[in-house]
């Protein structure tokens, strides 16, 4: 008799309505983090913040070899991040100071490959691009750190930790299940 009456009790077991408001509270914290990480991810080489432009000028090709057929590597996209778009002005025979025609070269992505029998040991060259803006550099290192930090953080949870998380979730689902079936906030009908 006394198990019936504390069964049919209105007011509920106990601090089940308080572990209730806090497994909502948690799930709505980790599906807050779940779609900033989504956000976050989408963000990852995105052109919606704006690129700067510059442009290179008389840098020299001694260092790399010249344009032989195995390629020049423009400098800038060695050390500039995000750099995109090249575009050569002019390449000078530093030997000769005579332009090189463009039709003499090829650029394929961030190489100049030499399109003729002649290799050019001495140039320079002068070029445009585009690369990271300092607000798209911002960006791209706060990625890197939440990504660093996520893969870290699982990396280093021990099985155990990660059981309990998955127990922690089931109770969660089942705590949810419960107030979805009985949405009158616990209170049973008579």
């Amino acid at each position: 008799m006394m198990i019936k009456k504390l069964l049919k009790d209105k007011r509920g077991v106990f601090g089940l309505n308080a572990v209730q408001q806090f497994f909502i509270v948690i799930l709505g914290i980790a599906l807050l983090a779940y779609v900033i990480v989504i956000i976050m991810g989408s963000l990852n080489n995105t052109t919606i913040l704006p690129y700067a432009s510059t442009s290179a000028l008389a840098e020299s090709g001694l260092a790399n070899g010249g344009i032989n057929n195995s390629g020049y590597v423009l400098g800038a996209s060695l050390t500039q991040p995000g750099f995109a778009g090249p575009a050569i002005t002019t390449i000078t025979n530093i030997t000769s100071s005579l332009l090189i025609p463009s039709n003499n070269y090829t650029l394929v992505g961030n190489i100049i490959y030499n399109s003729t029998a002649t290799v050019w040991d001495a140039i320079e060259v002068n070029y445009t691009y585009q690369y990271y803006s300092v607000y798209q550099k911002g960006t791209s290192g706060l990625l890197a750190n939440v990504s660093t930090g996520i893969t870290g953080f699982f990396g280093a949870v021990n099985p155990v930790y990660a059981i309990l998380a998955v127990l922690v979730i089931i109770l969660v689902l089942v705590v949810l299940v419960r107030v979805v079936s009985n949405p009158s906030g616990g209170k049973e009908q008579l």
